[in-house]
């Protein structure tokens, strides 16, 4: 864009003081009236083009686009099959950049095979800062689990804990200085659930619900406990054991596939944010901030 503008000035130049000298005032308010209409054209440009953000998860990706202050996703599809990805990104003429964060490589670069024909930029460990984490080896470090903390601590002034509960479910700690502490990666509901019945094929299958009555007065009831209900208690666990460590206030997020089970189930003290685009939120603000610094 700087060297088309460029080049477009020194045009604009030569073709200007070819004007007969008793004109160069009038030449010269022309030239400027024309410079400024097009640095505007060419900055309200820039300002329309579209960023689009999308997240390699484990089992699913998802394909997003920032609506005003909300994300709409505009494509979703199991990892195995990425048909119809490529016309969804084509439905978009002034797009300027993708902005990835993938936990699959093997998904991620069939992906880029795919979309060879736009700009890709993708969000990796090694872009961020070595005093943001406390993390002890930040090469494996899955760049989901730090994205999702960093929109969690841009709305809040408090230490997070975020809980994103999707395939695997991760459990982490964020300061409010937004440094990375760690976390967990546990099972989620939904393995949970695959475990038992794969392994202990004579139990009855269960659907994802706690029973009132406690302990379970017969074995489907046995059976829930043992999952939806481990699954919580786990999680409450863990939330239980950074409160402990933690000296300030401490807000508590929930995003991923199962975010809305928890926010119904979890009985917690902490004020809970429920953000089902936590990650495509710490995406953009991490972009945005690393572009900042370029």
């Amino acid at each position: 864009m700087l060297y088309q503008y460029r080049c477009w000035l020194r045009l604009q130049l030569r073709s200007y003081f070819l004007i007969p000298l008793f004109g160069i005032n009038f030449s010269l308010t022309l030239l400027f009236d024309n410079i400024k209409h097009h640095r505007h054209q060419s900055f309200r440009k820039t300002e329309n083009m579209t960023t689009l953000f999308l997240d390699i998860g484990n089992s699913h990706i998802k394909l997003a686009e920032k609506q005003g202050v909300k994300w709409e996703v505009v494509f979703k599809a199991s990892n195995g099959s990425l048909e119809g990805l490529t016309e969804v990104v084509e439905q978009y003429p002034d797009i300027n950049l993708m902005v990835v964060c993938s936990v699959r490589e093997d998904v991620l670069n069939k992906i880029l095979d795919v979309l060879n024909f736009i700009d890709v930029k993708v969000l990796t460990s090694s872009l961020i800062d070595s005093v943001s984490l406390d993390y002890e080896t930040p090469d494996t470090l899955g760049m989901d689990r730090f994205l999702t903390c960093y929109g969690a601590v841009s709305v809040t002034d408090h230490d997070v804990i975020c809980v994103d509960a999707g395939t695997a479910c991760t459990v982490d700690w964020m300061t409010n200085e937004g440094i990375y502490r760690g976390g967990v990666i546990m099972p989620g509901l939904k393995l949970f659930h695959e475990m038992m019945e794969r392994k202990l094929p004579e139990l009855p299958s269960v659907d994802y619900y706690i029973p009132t009555q406690w302990p379970g007065k017969s074995t489907k009831q046995s059976v829930q406990w043992g999952t939806s209900g481990g699954y919580l208690v786990v999680i409450n666990g863990f939330i239980r054991k950074y409160l402990e460590i933690i000296e300030g206030e401490t807000d508590l997020f929930l995003t991923g596939g199962d975010s809305l089970y928890l926010s119904e189930n979890l009985d917690s003290s902490l004020k809970v944010h429920h953000r089902p685009h936590l990650l495509f939120d710490g995406m953009e603000m991490f972009w945005k901030d690393l572009e900042r610094l370029d």
